[in-house]
Order: structure tokens, then sequence, then C-alpha cells
């Protein structure tokens, strides 16, 4: 990694090497045993290594699913500085004792005109864990006004994650015991939906 500069990250639209995760979608099965409900399964991407040694390598964009039924969205500018969306609650059931499906999905929209690239990102959910019947249970697109701390980093204070970066993460913290099975991170092509204005941070 040779620039942790922020906006030269978006220039290059990648933090190691081109073939970094940027558009993607982590799916995991997990049966969460017990544990503090208070915590969550968090899938993320957009960054690398998460240590105070480089602080700014540390940037990604979160999915979270709470033990206790709830949902939000992270953005991690760098190791440690976090906006954060307000929780959506009770999307689902407490988690305790069943197998469920959980998907995050991040992709860059369509530049604008002037070149702005904005990111969304969505939480998914298979109820049953029979990985079939999912749901979109969450989702935000970050349009540049999330976030106050990017200056750390050489970026705009609330800059954009839009590059890629070399680790894919899966974690879950103060859980005594999380069964795990069919977790998989793949690269995927971006669709071109159409954005809603009602779709804000």
């Amino acid at each position: 990694i040779i620039t942790y500069d922020q906006k030269e990250l978006a220039k290059k639209e990648y933090m190691q090497s081109p073939n970094d995760w940027k558009n993607v979608e982590m799916t995991g099965f997990v049966k969460y045993d017990e544990g503090d409900d208070d915590q969550n399964f968090a899938w993320y991407v957009r960054g690398g290594k998460h240590t105070d040694d480089e602080d700014c390598e540390g940037s990604a964009y979160k999915g979270q699913l709470y033990y206790g039924g709830d949902s939000r969205f992270a953005k991690q500018q760098w190791f440690v500085s976090y906006a954060f969306t307000d929780e959506k609650e009770q999307v689902t059931y407490p988690l305790e004792d069943k197998w469920v499906g959980f998907k995050f999905v991040v992709y860059n929209l369509p530049p604008l005109n002037n070149g702005t690239v904005f990111v969304k990102m969505e939480n998914w959910l298979n109820e049953n864990g029979d990985g079939k019947t999912w749901k979109k249970i969450d989702e935000i697109i970050d349009r540049g006004n999330w976030g106050e701390q990017g200056e750390h980093c050489e970026g705009k204070p609330s800059q954009i994650i839009s590059w890629g970066g070399p680790i894919a993460t899966f974690r879950w913290d103060n859980a005594d015991g999380v069964d795990i099975k069919y977790f998989s991170v793949r690269e995927i092509e971006p669709p071109t939906p159409v954005v809603s204005t009602s779709i804000h941070v």
C-alpha cells in the first residue's frame, strides 16, 4: 500500500491492488447461542488491517445485524473513527438458537456528471436459514454528507469510501457461542438502480 491519502485512493479506486474487494456481496449463515444482545454481527469491506499503527488503513463500510433483531450501517473513516446510521429496530426476531443468513451488499453507483461516486449499502436477511427466502431489511446511500473526520487521512470531512480494499471481514463481539456455515465473499457487477431521493443519511 503506497498511500493512505483518501483523495488519492478515490482517484485510484483501490487501496492495495486493482483486484481489491470493492463491489461485493458478503454472506454468512450463523446460529447465535447466547451473549450480549446489544452487540452485533458485522460484515465489512473497503479497507485493510484495522490497527493503531496504520490507522488510515482501517477504512470500511459495515453492515450490522444485532443479536436482538435490529439492523444498522457503520462508516469507519479510519481506525478508530465511526459514523453510524440509526438502528432500524426489530427487523427480525431475536437471533438466539436458530440459523439465519445475513448478507451485506455494497457497491458504487454510476458517477454523476461531475464525477462524484455515491455508494449504496444493503442488508439482507434469510430468516429461516434455507438460503432461498431473502428479504432486504435495510439500505442507505452515502452521498457524501455522512461522517466528519475524513481530513485525518487527507480526505474530505465526509469522504465517500469509493475505493476497494484488500481485506473483507466477518466479525462479531460478546457472543458466548456462534455456529457458522456457508461464508462467502463475491465481487459483483453493480446494478444500475434508479436512485431515490428518499434514501439518505
